[in-house]
Formats: structure tokens, sequence, C-alpha cells
């Protein structure tokens, strides 16, 4: 397998209807469909979906939905192909041992990025594929947003340096 799709926290409590629109303030319907798109061109063992879900202090200060609550369901639109669907409480999906464990079991070269938060998961794990795995990273901008976007170009020139491709 040579490249796989990460779809990161494309959760109810993040991209859903019901989502705070004050703070979420992006199309997520138009989010969904770019994503359900893109998700077509991959085959279903190469796609795989991040949750944040909160632990400890996480759940207590409301920034991660708790496990099993409707916050934390994936939204509603999102197609979900396959079986490769993880759980993590950082924000960097490769703070889970398991995935950097099946990436360089599979031989994956590169890794392509959507999903919710251009300032915080997505470009974590973008930072950790390039600099800890040395694996090509695209960015698929229109697939990526972020409830805070005055901070996101700052934040996409520092990733821009570790060798992640802009589409």
């Amino acid at each position: 397998m040579d490249k796989v799709l990460f779809i990161i926290d494309m959760q109810e409590m993040y991209a859903g209807r019901g989502r705070n629109t004050d703070k979420y303030r992006y199309d997520s319907e138009d989010l969904i469909d770019r994503i359900n798109k893109l998700i077509s061109s991959f085959k279903p063992e190469e796609v795989f979906y991040f949750k944040s879900i909160a632990k400890g202090l996480g759940g207590l200060m409301g920034g991660m939905p708790k496990a099993g609550t409707h916050e934390a369901k994936f939204a509603e639109r999102l197609k979900l192909v396959g079986k490769n669907v993880y759980e993590r409480s950082k924000a960097d999906v490769f703070a889970l041992d398991e995935i950097v464990d099946l990436m360089r079991s599979r031989n994956v070269k590169e890794v392509e990025l959507t999903g919710v938060d251009a300032n915080n998961s997505v470009s974590l794990t973008a930072i950790s594929a390039t600099n800890d795995l040395d694996l090509r990273v695209v960015y698929h901008e229109d697939c990526i947003v972020s409830p805070v976007p005055e901070k996101t170009n700052k934040l996409k020139e520092k990733i821009k340096r570790n060798r992640v491709t802009f589409l």
C-alpha cells in the first residue's frame, strides 16, 4: 500500500448539524461533500477515520466529546467505508503506536489529510508524519477546516517547511 487517506475528527461535535456554529463557523455540509468525494477515490482499506475522545480533563473542559455520546459519533452524512476507525485522546494521530506500526507494516509512503482542525490535529499529524516517519503528506486545503481560521495561515507556513504538499 503506497498511500492512505486520514479523516480526522469529522464528528458531530465538530462537523455535525448540531455543532456549536458560533465556535465552528465553517460550512460543514460542503466539507462533508468534498471529503466524501475524496473517499470515493480510495479503496476502503486505504481510508482511516480518527475520532477525538475525551480522557481525564479533556472531557471536563469540553474540548473533546465523551465516548458514547452523540457528539462523539461521526457526522451523519460522512461516508464510512472499511473498518479502519480509531479513537484517540491526543491531537496527533501518530501518538497512537498502533497507527505508526500499521503504516510501517503496510509500507505506506504518503498520507493524505482531511478533517478538523487545521490548527491542531491535522497540522500536528502532518508534522509528525514528515518529521518522525518521513512520510509524504498531502494537505487537502478544501477538505480541512479550522474553528479559528485567523491562525491557519501562520501554521500553514510552518508545515510547508516540513515538505507538506498543499492541494
